[in-house]
């Protein structure tokens, strides 16, 4: 990992706009983060941060949280009285909630000129998308070897409790996938779809750690998650058994992105940081490290990623950010209602 590292920073060096001698800082800051714990890699950020560091010749202390929402609310409960600068992990799901305490700076950096423009969820640049996944079923293929592809064919009895669940409160792989049916089956039809499947949970857990452990000890042989996850396991455990299916109907893409506190008195330092993990060079470790898709379109995906499902329609921008504010409470209570009485 060192001689990666080594040579990132090689890269990273040259490749670097140059700077006028006035901008650069002239005493090393400390960039102050909070940070969602990366899924499947507890090293990441420690693995990471460095380059960073020796090439802006800063400090960064990063705070994790084990999801995005907990992280939020507490950005929003401190408000102006944080020393926080950064937040990484702040998904499409929270836009409407982030929008609403304008919480955030806007920031365009010139590295978006090389991001998908499909994956800039956030208009006002406020958050800048870093890395995304479509939502799939992920299953057992040892143990299911004729997986549901449509959303009808999830409802089937053969499945009965066969499916792990996130909670959307609480989740936001669970909320992305009550984004998804409503979405996909509208104001009217989402209760339906959630009615329909309901037999077939075996169980809802509150974040996608527990829930995944649950999953792999074999407790149902399939769970909501991202279509990428398949390839840790490849990659890690030298196994193809683990896959993933998404829906003919269509797909929904959890897109996560990174934002810079209003309140940060590191400005510089911020949006340095941005720019890094907008970067070619942050955007190629992605696929190795966080086993997701990168948002750079100067990067390849590797051999590994061609196995994934491909999506027939993409629902991820049905959903505005005013309908999501207007309506979340409503879904998130018709969910509750359906799904844990």
């Amino acid at each position: 990992m060192k001689k990666i590292i080594t040579f990132l920073i090689i890269i990273l060096v040259l490749s670097c706009n140059k700077q006028n001698e006035n901008e650069i800082p002239k005493k090393i800051r400390t960039l102050n983060i909070y940070a969602v714990d990366v899924f499947l890699n507890e090293d990441f950020y420690e693995n990471i941060i460095p380059i960073f560091t020796d090439i802006i010749e800063c400090e960064i202390v990063i705070t994790k949280f084990t999801d995005a929402l907990s992280m939020l609310e507490k950005a929003i409960s401190e408000k102006d009285s944080t020393d926080i600068d950064v937040l990484i992990g702040i998904d499409n799901t929270l836009l409407f909630l982030a929008e609403e305490d304008s919480l955030l700076l806007q920031y365009e950096s010139n590295n978006l000129l090389d991001i998908h423009e499909d994956l800039i969820f956030d208009k006002k640049h406020q958050i800048n998308p870093v890395c995304y996944s479509n939502i799939a079923f992920n299953y057992n293929s040892y143990i299911i070897s004729d997986p549901p592809i449509t959303f009808g064919e999830m409802q089937d009895g053969k499945f009965k409790d066969q499916i792990i669940l996130m909670d959307p409160r609480t989740s936001s792989i669970g909320r992305a996938m009550l984004y998804w049916s409503v979405a996909a089956f509208g104001r009217n039809g989402y209760g339906h779809f959630w009615r329909s499947i309901k037999e077939n949970v075996f169980s809802i857990f509150d974040n996608q750690n527990d829930a995944y452990n649950a999953y792999l000890a074999g407790e149902a042989p399939m769970i909501v998650g991202l279509e990428t996850t398949p390839i840790y396991h490849i990659q890690h455990d030298n196994t193809n058994k683990y896959k993933s299916t998404i829906p003919k109907e269509g797909g929904f893409k959890f897109i996560i992105g990174v934002g810079i506190l209003k309140s940060s008195q590191k400005e510089y330092l911020s949006k340095k940081f941005v720019d890094f993990l907008l970067s070619k060079e942050f955007q190629e470790l992605i696929t190795k490290e966080m086993w997701m898709k990168p948002v750079n379109r100067k990067v390849m995906l590797p051999v590994d990623y061609e196995i994934l499902p491909q999506i027939t329609k993409d629902f991820t921008n049905e959903l505005s950010t005013r309908r999501t504010s207007w309506q979340y409470n409503e879904w998130i209570t018709k969910w509750k209602r359906i799904m844990l009485n």
